[in-house]
């Protein structure tokens, strides 16, 4: 195959706006996290009862989003699926930018980013029993072996691609099997407990990662001005739509056995209380009905628009259940005292969305997709040219 990738040239006015835009939305997010320093984190819509905010959802989000991408890296070098070589580079450094985001964001929870050195003081200063400590290994572990793949496919090395792609995957899939077990062990919260979420955590990754990167992949060779084969997409989409079953096995399965146990009362509250609506018309229906009908729809499966809205349903879907997870699940009550306190026993927590926790959260989305288009201007993401079928139309200059 003979396949050659470039940057883009990033002189037009669309390229200087959007870069202005996001450099703005960033800022934006840095005087709101400027705020939640200085105050500390009553700003935010978290509490006692509810400790778990936002940069937590956002952060074990973009986890998920990045692990996935690697996927990518077992079908070409181990299955040999070629076809997906002409996105392998920017499928790569999106995950290097979105574990990058979710670190950072992790950073911005803790509310004094300056200490987090000390997360990095293995045996010494941490618990290495606690999952929390262990993870602190595995994000930066990743980081790098990501960023030495990236590298390697610069090289074009194929011998070492194909050696850093896998541990590259390995590691992604620690990582956020990892983060799920960080819920599962978590024997306090009914919702949470599980020998599945790592396993449900991984399949969720794969997922919404995958459609992250349809929807990515053809937003970006629309305004390069490259063309996204249907046989590429609909390829990715046959694949999204096989982790999305996965997903909602694993999914409901957890489901049944937390309501089957004696102690059913935090898994009904999930699945009728309140919050119930987050789960029923977010999770199910917008990010697991629709995009399901979707891909398996005979016309609709084999067509990019078709595979493109489903995919981003899923990512809205996702992005929902990662909030559904977190802040309904420490939202009920826990039976520690006795009292009508909330979180105790009587009162449901209550989680109120406040303007600095926006800020920060549309500050994080911008500055990672800043990155991005910083990465599409200085470094040979994008295909140029292929031999046979897979020839893009001529790149024009962005």
């Amino acid at each position: 195959m003979n396949l050659r990738f470039s940057s883009i040239e990033g002189k037009s006015r669309g390229y200087y706006t959007a870069v202005g835009i996001l450099a703005l939305l960033s800022i934006m997010g840095c005087l709101g996290f400027m705020v939640s320093y200085i105050k500390g984190h009553q700003v935010f819509g978290s509490s006692n009862v509810i400790p778990w905010g936002m940069p937590i959802v956002i952060a074990i989000y973009l986890i998920g989003l990045s692990a996935g991408l690697h996927i990518l890296a077992f079908f070409i070098h181990i299955l040999g699926r070629k076809e997906w070589i002409p996105i392998i580079r920017m499928a790569v450094f999106m995950a290097i930018v979105l574990i990058f985001g979710a670190m950072v964001s992790i950073a911005l929870d803790l509310g004094r980013p300056e200490k987090s050195w000390r997360l990095f003081m293995f045996f010494y200063l941490n618990n290495m029993t606690s999952m929390f400590a262990i993870n602190a290994i595995f994000y930066p572990c990743y980081l790098a072996a990501a960023s030495i793949y990236l590298m390697m496919l610069f090289a074009d090395n194929e011998k070492l691609s194909k050696i850093m792609g896998m541990v590259a995957f390995c590691w992604a899939m620690l990582t956020h099997g990892g983060t799920g077990l960080i819920f599962g062990l978590i024997d306090s919260r009914g919702p949470w407990f599980s020998a599945l979420k790592p396993f449900e955590f991984i399949m969720v990754a794969l997922t919404s990662s995958l459609a992250l990167l349809v929807v990515v992949m053809i937003v970006t060779f629309y305004l390069t001005r490259r063309q996204a084969r249907e046989e590429l997409v609909t390829s990715l989409g046959k694949l999204v739509a096989g982790f999305l079953c996965g997903v909602i096995l694993l999914i409901w399965i957890s489901e049944l056995s937390h309501g089957y146990k004696p102690d059913n009362g935090a898994s009904i509250f999930m699945l009728s209380g309140p919050f119930s609506w987050i789960f029923w018309g977010f999770q199910v229906f917008l990010g697991e009905v629709i995009p399901l009908f979707i891909l398996f729809h005979p016309r609709l499966r084999k067509t990019v628009k078709g595979v493109a809205t489903a995919s981003v349903l899923i990512v809205i879907g996702v992005f929902f259940e990662r909030y559904y997870l977190v802040i309904p699940g420490l939202a009920y009550p826990q039976s520690y005292f006795p009292g009508k306190i909330e979180g105790g026993y009587g009162a449901v927590g209550s989680f109120p969305i406040t303007a600095i926790e926006t800020m920060i959260s549309i500050g994080m989305f911008a500055f990672m997709g800043f990155l991005f288009i910083l990465g599409l201007k200085y470094l040979e993401l994008l295909p140029v040219d292929e031999s046979g079928r897979q020839t893009p139309e001529p790149a024009k200059k962005a």
